[in-house]
């Protein structure tokens, strides 16, 4: 078995791209009373030590509200709609999932996984003195004996992949951003670097054991339970707690990645992303295309930046050739390098110290998936957040994410293979709206406003919308996340979610069944 390895000392020069982050004002009662529940204890909370304890591995934790370790449990990335629990349960292994689920039905508490706590969807805070499941202590991590799969615990992270397999010469798809869980992402497609080479992180999968919402284990591979196996691609949050995967593995053949950082001031919009359309005509499999607009003070105190990053597994020379489209565009400053991949995210600043990785109070994000840019589109949105900063001060640390995978090995795959709805699309755009005045609801509401409407600029039509479901704010249609085309992707999601959670037991994050509130369920 492998073991997890310690984080390398290697600072990257270039955390500063998102450095605007860490200036965001913390707030000293961060998981004070928001984040428990309420003052009056369930009547359970007298017997669970008894009656749940003992079903439970000794490593496992339960923990009330009391508890000191309480809220060190309890942080989430983003208290946008956060849930509350009136219990915590820190599981070790998938006997204690099983447990826990039981217990949390005969009680009738709503319950909710977590690893990387990251989901921001405008309705979790529906679930209100429920059970959390913790994940992060079932992560064991066994490469197969032909080094072609590995088998990993459920609450592992993304560094926990990308080091253990790194160590061994290995490597898989996982998000951009390696703080964040496997899960959570698989689950929902999953967007990673190598997605141009090997697909999404959902396309990795090939198999799983999950507890179901009645408490039961099943294993879904495609000899068995099939059907929740094509769920779990793409739409998982609603069929189960996945407690074990086995994983596609590569061999790492060319570890080094060459990168630059290019820095646009925005009267370059229109003349950047044509560029950028014509580049993705030819955009090589190994390569990755981002850009993040956002206020640099020190550069212009007035007007959002465009900073664009270029991640190419080709080679120095292949990354000249690409980018100097871009460099013909004008950029005011740019820099480059040569990283293994293991750093990558870190030099992207997305590794667990990077700024985008801390907790960042109150976020709303509100993705569209397109195929290309539309440019008068694009110069709207960009005037539209350029507005928002400057009408809004307390929103001045959001940022908007222009995220171009590569997607090869995404669209050689069938799309009726898997849950997943999107692989026609080359682009995810996404307004991240945030600010730290916690519990300020009129300033939550006029934060996600602001996001609405310049999702409404990027894709006007809200009946042919699609939208990543692992960034989705809350306000998605069931179709927008989970396809269109005649509907038979939703359909079938419907059928299967009749089959495996009658009662609608895992419904709080991007539910298929909106049909009746989940309280009225439970």
């Amino acid at each position: 078995m492998l073991t997890t390895l310690r984080k390398t000392g290697w600072a990257s020069a270039l955390t500063h791209t998102l450095s605007y982050l860490a200036a965001l004002p913390t707030a000293t009662s961060l998981f004070s009373s928001p984040a428990s529940a309420s003052d009056a204890s369930p009547s359970w909370a007298s017997s669970i030590e008894s009656e749940l304890g003992p079903l439970l591995a000794p490593s496992a934790q339960i923990l009330l509200p009391s508890s000191p370790d309480f809220p060190t449990y309890n942080e989430r990335w983003s208290e946008t709609g956060r849930p509350t629990y009136a219990v915590i349960i820190t599981v070790t292994n998938e006997n204690d999932v099983s447990a826990a689920v039981k217990y949390a039905n005969k009680h009738d508490i709503p319950f909710l996984a977590t690893t990387g706590a990251h989901g921001t969807w405008h309705g979790l805070d529906k679930l209100q003195n429920g059970m959390a499941i913790y994940m992060r202590g079932i992560n064991h991590f066994d490469l197969s004996l032909d080094g072609k799969s590995v088998t990993f615990g459920g609450g592992v992270r993304g560094t926990d992949v990308v080091n253990n397999l790194w160590a061994v010469g290995k490597q898989t798809v996982s998000g951009a951003c390696t703080c964040v869980s496997v899960a959570g992402p698989a689950l929902g497609g999953g967007h990673g670097f190598l997605q141009g080479q090997y697909g999404l992180l959902a396309d990795q999968i090939i198999g799983a054991r999950a507890v179901l919402a009645d408490g039961e284990v099943v294993v879904a591979t495609e000899d068995e339970n099939a059907d929740l196996l094509w769920a779990l691609k793409g739409a998982g949050h609603n069929f189960g707690i996945v407690t074990e995967f086995q994983y596609r593995v590569y061999d790492a053949v060319k570890p080094d990645w060459a990168y630059e950082f290019l820095f646009f001031s925005g009267d370059k919009v229109e003349e950047l992303y044509e560029v950028h359309n014509e580049m993705m005509e030819y955009q090589p499999a190994e390569a990755v295309q981002w850009s993040v607009w956002r206020m640099d003070p020190e550069v212009d105190p007035v007007n959002p930046i465009i900073s664009l990053f270029v991640f190419h597994n080709g080679g120095m020379e292949a990354l000249v050739e690409y980018t100097e489209k871009l460099h013909n565009v004008g950029p005011y400053h740019s820099f480059s390098g040569i990283t293994p991949y293991v750093n990558l995210s870190r030099v992207a600043g997305f590794d667990l110290d990077g700024a985008v990785c801390q907790h960042l109070n109150s976020v709303s994000v509100f993705p569209a998936d397109v195929e290309k840019f539309d440019i008068p589109a694009m110069r709207a949105w960009f005037n539209e957040f350029s507005n928002m900063l400057s009408e809004e001060p307390a929103l001045q640390g959001s940022f908007c994410l222009v995220e171009g995978y590569s997607t090869q090995a995404v669209r050689a795959i069938p799309q009726e293979s898997t849950a997943f709805p999107h692989r026609n699309k080359n682009l995810l755009l996404a307004p991240l709206i945030t600010h730290s005045v916690l519990g300020n609801k009129t300033l939550d509401d006029i934060a996600f406003a602001w996001g609405e409407r310049q999702r409404n600029v990027i894709y006007p039509d809200a009946s042919t919308r699609h939208s990543y479901v692992n960034y989705a704010a809350g306000s998605e249609t069931v179709e927008q996340l989970y396809g269109y085309v005649n509907f038979w992707r939703v359909e079938k999601l419907k059928a299967l979610k009749e089959k495996y959670d009658p009662k609608g037991r895992f419904g709080w994050f991007a539910p298929i069944i909106r049909d009746s509130e989940l309280e009225d369920e439970l």
